[in-house]
């Protein structure tokens, strides 16, 4: 599925498909090309294109994350989200909803952050929508296989 470009200067999800996220409102520039954590960049379109787990904050930090699949969930991977404190994590399961172990969500749970599990598809949607209204949010995604 592909979106339609919003003005703005937000990072925003422009597109998924098995095994890849593109995301726009970045630069060629963009600390995460050269990290890794963006697997290629498409200078005719000024898309960053994602093969692998990956956290996006609505500040435009954009990190690997090592969980490949649902199976691989640990407490330390939440963990990670939660440094910034945001207003809401977005937790995508992949192609299907696989909710982790209680122990990963106590993580949320002991700061009370607000999260949302859900399949790739719909994480990325919704992360779309809360930037729109200026959230805080982190999206956490695993790759739709």
């Amino acid at each position: 599925m592909k979106f339609v470009q919003e003005s703005g200067n937000h990072i925003l999800i422009h597109g998924y498909e098995t095994g890849k996220v593109s995301i726009t409102g970045i630069s060629a520039a963009h600390p995460a090309i050269k990290s890794g954590a963006i697997s290629e960049w498409d200078p005719d379109n000024h898309l960053g294109i994602i093969h692998h787990s990956v956290t996006i904050h609505s500040t435009g930090e954009i990190r690997r994350w090592t969980p490949q699949n649902h199976a691989e969930f640990e407490p330390e991977h939440f963990l990670a989200l939660t440094s910034r404190q945001p207003e809401i994590i977005l937790l995508g399961t992949g192609q299907h909803l696989h909710f982790p172990p209680q122990d990963c969500l106590t993580v949320f749970q002991q700061q009370n952050l607000g999260y949302e599990i859900m399949d790739t598809a719909a994480a990325c949607r919704t992360f779309n929508v809360l930037i729109g209204e200026g959230r805080d949010v982190v999206l956490a995604i695993l790759m739709i296989n």
